[in-house]
């Protein structure tokens, strides 16, 4: 399994070679566009692409999270892109909208305010356990209960920012991530895995256009 920055480092890397060619293929068909007008077209496709569900060159969970957004768009009874179905207290259906991209991010403006975001960038194993050390002593301290155990659970399945590429950390209790999980290969146990994911999958499949790295070795000059 690839780490977190192994896959940032060659997505952004894939991304810089093909938003260079969108540059190129727009100057011919365009000469006349300026070259500012270029960049931010070329940028808005190479970024879109990131959204879409037929394209390899994605994250594990980012892949998984489009297909599920496409099954809500396209399938008969779904009422739409990142609208999710939960149940009142009376057992009825209602619907609230849920962003699994921007609350994985830690972006979404809904799970701000309900402290349900969780960004994956920046969350080291140091991360993880000292704020599950915090959600243990606010939960003797307040008498939490059962309620901080659970955040306490969810905190542990979604681990640091290298595992949770693999996996959607709520998806005992929350419905979208339970779809986005079941669109994981498992092993035996039952856990995600890669194991079963075709040959040539993102992020390796760079390799196929020969796209050169652009990060060199920082050598430090010798003072003459």
């Amino acid at each position: 399994m690839k780490t977190y920055k192994e896959f940032i480092t060659e997505l952004n890397k894939f991304e810089r070679l093909l938003l260079k060619q969108g540059i190129k293929a727009i100057k011919k068909l365009n000469p006349r566009q300026s070259l500012k007008s270029i960049k931010q077209s070329a940028l808005r496709t190479t970024r879109g692409m990131r959204s879409d569900a037929d394209n390899p060159f994605v994250s594990p969970r980012r892949e998984a999270e489009n297909l599920v957004k496409q099954f809500q768009k396209t399938v008969p009874g779904q009422k739409g892109v990142n609208i999710m179905k939960l149940k009142d207290k009376t057992g009825k259906p209602k619907y609230v909208e849920y962003d699994p991209t921007r609350v994985r991010q830690g972006d979404s403006p809904q799970a701000k305010v309900t402290g349900a975001a969780q960004s994956m960038r920046g969350m080291s194993k140091k991360s993880v356990r000292e704020m599950d050390k915090e959600i243990k002593d606010m939960g003797k301290k307040y008498n939490l209960g059962q309620e901080s155990e659970n955040a306490r659970s969810i905190l542990k399945n979604t681990g640091d920012q290298h595992s949770a590429i693999y996996k959607a950390p709520q998806y005992r209790v929350n419905p979208t991530d339970k779809k986005i999980d079941s669109v994981y290969p498992k092993n035996k146990l039952g856990a995600p895995t890669t194991e079963n994911l075709p040959k040539g999958a993102v992020p390796d499949a760079e390799k196929k256009i020969k796209a050169k790295s652009k990060i060199k070795k920082f050598i430090r000059k010798k003072k003459k």
